[in-house]
C-alpha cells in the first residue's frame, strides 16, 4: 500500500492496519456456551437436581439458574404429569400396591391404627425397673 493510499484511507477516519487490528483481536471472555435445551429439558422431566444437570450439561448451576429455569421448571412439572399418568396405568391394570397408594393420597384413605393398652401390672413393672436403673 502506498502512501497515498494510506493518506486516502486516513482521510475516511478509516486505517486498514488498526481494522486488521480489530477484527484478529482477542474480546476476551469464555466463548458462549451452546446447550441442548431439549436435553436440559428432559434431565428435568426426570427430576435431576440441578447440579446434576448441569455436570452432565458442563455448566455452572448459576447458569442454568439464569438462562434455564423456566425449562427447568416447566420439564419437572411435565414429569409429574407423566408420572401421576403411569400411576392411573398402573392401578387400572390392578395394581393393588398402586391403588391403595393413590387411594391414600388421593381420597385420603387410611389404615386403622391399633391403639394398645398397657395393663396397670406392666406399668408397675416397668416404673420398677426405671426407678432401679436410673439410681446413682
Amino acid at each position: 500500500m502506498t502512501k497515498n493510499e494510506i493518506e486516502s484511507t486516513k482521510s475516511k477516519d478509516i486505517d486498514i492496519r488498526e481494522e486488521k487490528e480489530i477484527v484478529t483481536k482477542n474480546k476476551g471472555g469464555r466463548p458462549p456456551l451452546n446447550l441442548d435445551t431439549r436435553q436440559i429439558y428432559e434431565l428435568a422431566k426426570l427430576h435431576c437436581t440441578a447440579i446434576e444437570i448441569a455436570a452432565v450439561m458442563g455448566c455452572s448451576v448459576s447458569t442454568l439458574d439464569k438462562s434455564f429455569s423456566e425449562l427447568i421448571k416447566k420439564g419437572r412439572e411435565d414429569g409429574k404429569t407423566t408420572l401421576r399418568k403411569y400411576m392411573w396405568k398402573a392401578a387400572a391394570n390392578g395394581s393393588v400396591s398402586m391403588m391403595i397408594w393413590l387411594s391414600k393420597q388421593i381420597l385420603g384413605m387410611r389404615e386403622p391404627q391399633v391403639i394398645e393398652v398397657v395393663r396397670e401390672e406392666a406399668k408397675g413393672t416397668f416404673n420398677q425397673w426405671y426407678d432401679q436403673t436410673t439410681k446413682v
